[in-house]
């Protein structure tokens, strides 16, 4: 890291002695000045605080209850009802030639209905349902029966158990888990959405942290050509004064502190809006309650010989999120093109259903085993819903589902053939940023040479002050140019890192 504190050379007392009175006139207190913040903390503050990345977490959260809604498909239900009313009805002709007397004019039934019942989807498509029923009634025919007992009801009761088995549409286990897979898989979209919604945050974090840092050194570095420059203005009015320095020298100090000090200007907007920008990832108002603050950690160290992994494709594809996603989301259209060819079949329905009836004036007496075994039903036969003619929809949705498929098979092959461009543009980024730091690290050590040089010779009265002046912004512009490329390779690392879907590695939560 290049510090721009570093000394310059042999300077003057007096020199020293207006920088310290230089830097006392800014008016900075210990206490005033802004805190620092690491890169960490802000990752992890990023990672919690970033309206985007919560947004994903919230919606793989509502993809995570698809999981409770596909269960409980095979859940079973139960259903209870009971009712008590009265059916009153006038007789046909018919009717009251059967029904002589009082009872022939009309039909009452005065009674209580309860059943129970309880039915489950199986994993082979089945519905299974049980079910049970008690009638207490009693009507002004059978109540006519000279050998009724008073008041007496009739209890009829009934058990049975129904399945239906379809035989084509909605039948297999591969058809009715269907829902949970996709659940499933729907749930592993989100989390790699997530993830990669996570990933390209904490990147744009981490290259805004980056630049935020060379917003403070061209800050730092304005502050020091100032410096300079009213150093300078001090000795050269001292001279005008003395005769030995005509006034035009003095105006080009004077014109060129007036140059450095816009720079400042310019660099501090530069550094508020690098700051404004990182506390909008943070949901932070800059101001309010976000207090200013400082990046504390410096540039990453250029490693010229650093390895890069040979197998950084493959790397990709084993952690890029957005490519993991791709391929889960195959997943589920496969299982979606299977459900919607099913979906294509015809109707047939196996059904089959026994149950066993009771009647007795007493309710105990109907439900006993021994008085409804007498009274069997059964049935069992097929159901079939057949469309007449061509089932469009069926083919409609086919098609769709195999198109969605092909559209994401398309897009995972777009998408690595992106990854691999991605990792060779920031390989050649990286690259690059190396040779050209090599190269300015070369420019930067000889500009202070030929800088303390230029000084030595205007103390011996042997050079101008104007060329003090080009020799200071010179080494001074160099030394950011260096920090500029080291930024050049610090971006191009954190390139790299996403492109290979290993960024994420460095701050695990």
């Amino acid at each position: 890291m290049v510090n721009f504190s570093e000394a310059r050379g042999r300077q003057t007392l007096p020199w020293c002695l207006f920088a310290v009175l230089a830097a006392a006139s800014t008016g900075v207190q210990a206490q005033d000045k802004p805190s620092t913040l690491s890169l960490q903390a802000l990752v992890s503050q990023v990672r919690e605080l970033n309206k985007d990345i919560l947004i994903k977490r919230a919606e793989k959260g509502i993809a995570a209850t698809g999981l409770d809604r596909a269960a409980a498909a095979f859940q079973p239900v139960a259903s209870v009802s009971a009712t008590e009313g009265r059916n009153r009805q006038p007789s046909t002709y018919e009717e009251k030639l059967t029904r002589p007397g009082s009872v022939g004019s009309f039909y009452q039934r005065d009674g209580q209905d309860f059943t129970a019942g309880v039915s489950q989807l199986l994993p082979s498509g089945a519905k299974l349902e049980a079910k049970s029923s008690l009638s207490r009634f009693i009507t002004n025919v059978n109540q006519a029966q000279p050998d009724r007992p008073a008041g007496a009801k009739d209890n009829r009761t009934f058990w049975g158990l129904t399945v239906t088995q379809p035989l084509a549409k909605d039948g297999g286990a591969e058809v009715t888990q269907a829902r949970g897979l996709v659940a499933q898989l729907d749930l592993a979209v989100a989390e790699q959405t997530q993830f990669d919604t996570e990933s390209s945050v904490v990147a744009d974090a981490t290259l805004a942290y980056y630049e935020l840092v060379l917003a403070q050194h061209r800050v730092s570095a304005a502050h020091e050509k100032i410096r300079t420059g009213q150093g300078l203005l001090s000795q050269a009015r001292d001279l005008s004064r003395q005769g030995r320095l005509p006034e035009t020298e003095v105006w080009e100090v004077e014109n060129s502190l007036a140059r450095f000090q816009a720079g400042l200007s310019e660099a501090k907007q530069a550094e508020r809006e690098r700051l404004n920008r990182l506390n909008t990832l943070l949901m932070r108002a800059t101001g309010a309650e976000a207090p200013v603050w400082r990046a504390g950690d410096p540039l990453p160290e250029v490693t010229i010989r650093d390895a890069v992994p040979s197998h950084s494709l493959s790397l990709a594809m084993e952690n890029r999120p957005d490519f993991l996603m791709y391929k889960k989301l195959i997943e589920r259209e496969g299982v979606q093109l299977v459900y919607a060819k099913n979906q294509a079949l015809p109707r047939i329905d196996l059904v089959a259903s026994y149950g066993q009836n009771g009647l007795a004036y007493a309710a105990r007496t109907a439900l006993n085993p021994s008085t409804m075994a007498d009274n069997p039903t059964w049935t069992l036969g097929l159901q079939m819903q057949i469309p007449l003619g061509e089932n469009r929809q069926g083919r409609a949705d086919v098609v769709a589902a195999q198109l969605r498929r092909e559209n994401a098979l398309l897009t995972l092959k777009a998408l690595e053939v992106q990854i691999a461009n991605d990792i060779d543009t920031s390989l050649s980024m990286r690259a690059s940023a190396i040779e050209r730091w090599t190269h300015w690290q070369s420019v930067a050590k000889r500009e202070q040479q030929q800088l303390e040089l230029e000084r030595k010779k205007f103390t011996a009265g042997r050079s101008e002050m104007r060329e003090i002046l080009m020799r200071e912004e010179r080494a001074v512009n160099s030394r950011l140019m260096q920090l500029e490329q080291q930024l050049a390779f610090a971006k191009a690392q954190v390139v790299l890192e996403s492109a290979q879907g290993t960024l994420l590695q460095r701050w695990p939560s």
